[in-house]
């Protein structure tokens, strides 16, 4: 009739093992798990209304099974409610705008049930994944550094726990300790309204902290936010830190290779923002205005691909070119074109 043996311990140790199982986006697992541990109390429950014992302890007994009960359908409800996230975000991603702003529509939709799901299962990296490449789609590149961010923070919370016998069990077991990032770094303070979390970022040490506790498919896209916020420093030193990182590691295999390509190739990106934007400003200071303004059309080419700048990219970077260019068309007298640099730089930061 002990709680700490038989079916009645059993349906406690489901409970929690599915909860976890939860947490972590493994819901086959988790549904089987709750559903276990209620067939566990039931059995636990028919055991106690067969034995013979005083009436109080039979209610203390019957009172932690009918919990345990209580606790694993409520799980129960918790997968449903993944469940519908995740039917419903299949429905959406599948879906094709007829236009730019019905795709748009989509992506809101889609991130609106990811982040149900994460609220489920925050543990999920495959959620976090698609979390940021619905961030990306919607060029919410602040938004998307901050969830980064925020993300590393929390795995900062686990640095030093698995030792020994849990040594087997570390997601980065080549990652030293963090220097800089503080896993308390994103904790709402209360006494402080002005000092919203969505508004935190990290200083350049701690980015090279964060980046190598980032799911390889996140790191990307990360990266890029950094240079299109203008976060150059940022940017650089996370780019070497992964370079290094990933030439030091004695477990290489362990979260799978960092590809190169990508790595060098966002890097290049930086190194030609950084360049073409110094080279302008300074031209623009010398009153060379129409070389200005093409060092500046060179850096809005850059993520086209060298094609033509896209008046729809969504970046503070590619505002901040747009205006710099209406700058020099307005030095050039040509008003009209200055104009329609004004406008690409509003339609991308309500700030300009």
């Amino acid at each position: 009739g002990s709680l700490e043996s038989g079916p009645a311990f059993r349906s406690k140790i489901l409970c929690r093992m599915a909860r976890a199982l939860l947490k972590a986006g493994s819901i086959y697992e988790a549904d089987r798990a709750f559903n276990s541990s209620i067939a566990s109390a039931r059995e636990a429950l028919s055991v106690v209304a067969g034995q013979s014992q005083p009436a109080d302890e039979t209610r203390s007994m019957e009172k932690i099974l009918n919990q345990s009960i209580t606790d694993a359908t409520l799980g129960l409800s918790d997968v449903k409610r993944y469940r519908d996230a995740a039917d419903s975000a299949k429905v959406v991603d599948g879906s094709k705008g007829a236009s730019l702003a019905a795709d748009r529509r989509n992506n809101v939709q889609l991130l609106m049930f990811i982040n149900s799901a994460l609220s489920v299962s925050p543990g999920s990296m495959e959620l976090h994944e698609r979390k940021v490449n619905a961030l990306a789609s919607l060029k919410r590149w602040a938004e998307l550094g901050n969830h980064c961010e925020r993300l590393a923070a929390e795995m900062v919370k686990i640095d030093g726990l698995f030792k020994d016998d849990l040594a087997g069990l570390n997601p980065f077991p080549d990652v030293r300790p963090a220097q800089s990032l503080k896993p308390d770094f994103f904790e709402r303070n209360p006494d402080d309204a002005s000092d919203p979390v969505s508004l935190r970022i990290l200083s350049p040490k701690a980015v090279c902290d964060a980046v190598v506790r980032l799911p390889n498919g996140i790191l990307p896209l990360y990266l890029r936010s950094l240079r299109l916020e203008e976060r150059y420093t940022e940017a650089a030193k996370a780019g070497a830190s992964i370079e290094s990182h990933m030439s030091n590691t004695k477990h290489k295999g362990s979260r799978g290779h960092v590809q190169q390509q990508w790595l060098s190739g966002e890097r290049d990106k930086l190194r030609r923002t950084m360049s073409w934007k110094e080279k302008g400003d300074t031209l623009f200071r010398n009153g060379d205005y129409e070389r200005a303004a093409e060092k500046y059309a060179l850096c809005l080419t850059i993520d086209n691909d060298g094609g033509p700048y896209n008046l729809n990219a969504l970046a503070p970077l590619h505002a901040v070119l747009h205006f710099n260019r209406a700058a020099c068309l307005m030095a050039l007298k040509k008003y009209r074109e200055a104009v329609k640099e004004c406008t690409a730089a509003l339609r991308i930061h309500t700030h300009y």
